[in-house]
């Protein structure tokens, strides 16, 4: 929704594009957000309920994910 913050949307699905290992380009990556904070963000796997920590470091973009934008 328009004026949120990413902090706004923890516990609802987020589209991440992580920085491919070589540098060039991105991979996205759906996932459920499940903490933010200033090192990073915490996420969850819809498909293996892990959760996983991402640095900003390794992170072009995080948004919600656009069938959301509606609830």
């Amino acid at each position: 929704m328009a004026g949120e913050t990413p902090e706004a949307w923890v516990g609802r699905e987020v589209l991440l594009h992580l920085w491919k290992s070589d540098g060039l380009g991105t991979e996205p990556c759906t996932a459920i957000l499940r903490g933010i904070n200033a090192f990073g963000v915490t996420v969850e796997s819809p498909q293996q309920h892990d959760l996983t920590f991402y640095p900003w470091s390794t992170l072009r973009e995080i948004a919600l994910r656009q069938d959301q934008n509606s609830k």
